[in-house]
């Protein structure tokens, strides 16, 4: 394809929302960069080049480790919840080994509380298929005009 972006690495950028493709580029259709008038800013506007024998795009589709206390599993937002309940089954568990037996009883009833409550999102989110296999991905792009 011709094109007037040279980098595209530097000039094209490319998000997903839901099953739409969004293609923006900060490089006019004479190959100038845009900027405006306040700071020098790049402006990301749809791209204005035509796409005639397809579009390849490379990602990355590993998630980032969990590392510190503070940091965010990689998954998404929805399911950060179950995760917490797995936490807590587990911390439930060893708790009732540290604990009379009168109370541990309490803690492993919490312990299978949370450990169905994960299990049930297993089975209500698991066949959605959120691995990260590689293979052929079909998305329908927007109309950007």
């Amino acid at each position: 394809m011709a094109s007037n972006i040279k980098y595209p690495d530097e000039d094209a950028v490319w998000y997903i929302e839901g099953d739409k493709l969004a293609l923006l580029t900060n490089v006019d259709s004479e190959g100038d960069t845009r900027t405006n008038t306040k700071g020098g800013r790049k402006l990301w506007k749809a791209i204005a080049e035509s796409v005639t024998d397809g579009l390849l795009l490379h990602y990355h589709g590993e998630p980032n480790s969990v590392k510190n206390l503070i940091d965010e599993p990689d998954i998404d937002n929805s399911l950060h919840l179950f995760i917490v309940d797995y936490v807590k089954c587990k911390l439930f568990m060893d708790r009732s080994a540290t604990v009379p037996a009168e109370e541990a009883s309490r803690h492993m009833t919490l312990s299978n509380l949370h450990e169905r409550k994960w299990k049930d999102a297993l089975v209500k989110f698991g066949g959605r298929k959120r691995d990260k296999t590689g293979g052929s991905r079909v998305l329908i792009p927007f109309n950007l005009r």
